[in-house]
């Protein structure tokens, strides 16, 4: 099924060099939806169909540490679970 972009989806993939990604909420529901060109798409379903998760497994590391290195509640967390015995 293919639909035709609001101009607001339209501006936003333009200012992206109409590459995307462009998140798209939908208000019914706040569900999260990526735009991206269809030749981007194609090569990234490519590139996922052909990965091997454990060939993941350092970015998925990567991209945590880097988000916990700036999760400023991270450290309370950490603080709560180690009163408590369960870290």
């Amino acid at each position: 099924m293919a639909t035709t972009l609001t101009e607001q989806q339209r501006q936003a993939l333009h200012e992206t060099d109409d590459a995307g990604p462009v998140t798209v909420i939908d208000p019914a529901t706040n569900a999260e939806y990526i735009l991206v060109r269809a030749d981007i798409f194609g090569q990234l379903k490519h590139w996922i169909n052909d990965i091997e998760p454990q060939e993941a497994y350092p970015l998925v590391d990567q991209i945590m540490a880097d988000d916990d290195a700036h999760d400023p509640t991270l450290a309370s967390y950490q603080d709560n679970n180690l009163s408590r015995g369960t870290a």
